[in-house]
């Protein structure tokens, strides 16, 4: 016998993906995704408010004009 055929039955072919291990693969990536996006638009949004309250902070404040009576 050659050490390939030795070799050959040592591991074991792996199981092929049943219907179901597809589907939650599928479905594991889409949530991974989803996530993935949400984090990006929360951090757009947090610098876009941080940036806005910067430059509320700068600008002067305005005196309200209140009516007198």
């Amino acid at each position: 016998m050659a050490p390939k055929d030795r070799l050959k039955e040592l591991f074991r072919a792996p199981a092929p993906l049943t219907a179901m291990d597809r589907t939650t693969q599928e479905a594991r990536q889409i949530v991974s995704e989803q996530t993935e996006r949400r984090q990006e638009l929360t951090a757009s949004l947090r610098a876009a408010r941080l940036a806005k309250e910067a430059a509320d902070a700068a600008a002067p404040a305005k005196p309200s004009r209140k009516p007198k009576k």
